[in-house]
C-alpha cells in the first residue's frame, strides 16, 4: 500500500472514532420520549394474566378506593410518558385525545413543566365524569412543545 493510501485510511479511521462524540444541539434531535404506557382501568372486570404487573396497576388505581362510587370515579385511562431532554429548558407536554362518544372531537390535556431534568416523566388520566360522558379513548398523541414547536411525539395507531 502506497504512502498517501495509509494516511488517508488512518485519517478515516480517526474521523469515524471522533464522530461519535459530535452530537447535534438541536432541540428535536436532543428530546426523545423513550417509552409511553397507556393503562385502562374497568373495576367491574378482572383481567387474567400471568403478568404480575398488570394486577398491580389495577390495585395502585383502586388503592384506598371502597365504595362503589369512589371505584367508578377512578375508572378510565391513565398515561404515562417518560421522556429524556438535554436542552432542559421549560416545555409543555401536550395529551391529545378522541373518545368514542364524542366522534372527531379532538380534546387537550397540558402540562407545563417548568422544572426539566434529562429524564423526565409525566402523568395524565382520564377519569371521572370526562370518562363517563366522553367513553373510552380511541386514539391519542402525546407531544412536546417548546416554544410553539413540536419537538417530539408518540401517537397510536388509530392517531
Amino acid at each position: 500500500m502506497t504512502r498517501p493510501a495509509q494516511t488517508f485510511l488512518l485519517a478515516a479511521a480517526a474521523a469515524a472514532l471522533l464522530l461519535p462524540a459530535c452530537k447535534s444541539t438541536g432541540s428535536s434531535a436532543s428530546t426523545t420520549i423513550s417509552n409511553f404506557k397507556y393503562f385502562h382501568l374497568d373495576p367491574d372486570s378482572q383481567i387474567e394474566t400471568p403478568d404480575p404487573m398488570i394486577a398491580f396497576e389495577r390495585r395502585q388505581h383502586l388503592h384506598g378506593r371502597i365504595t362503589r362510587a369512589e371505584q367508578e370515579e377512578a375508572e378510565g385511562h391513565y398515561y404515562v410518558a417518560w421522556w429524556e431532554d438535554e436542552v432542559r429548558t421549560p416545555a409543555v407536554v401536550r395529551l391529545e385525545y378522541r373518545q368514542e362518544n364524542t366522534g372527531s372531537q379532538v380534546k387537550v390535556l397540558e402540562k407545563a413543566v417548568d422544572d426539566v431534568r434529562r429524564r423526565n416523566k409525566t402523568y395524565f388520566k382520564i377519569t371521572g365524569e370526562e370518562y363517563h360522558t366522553g367513553g373510552k379513548v380511541t386514539a391519542f398523541q402525546v407531544s412536546i412543545v417548546r416554544d410553539g414547536q413540536t419537538v417530539a411525539s408518540h401517537q397510536s395507531y388509530l392517531w
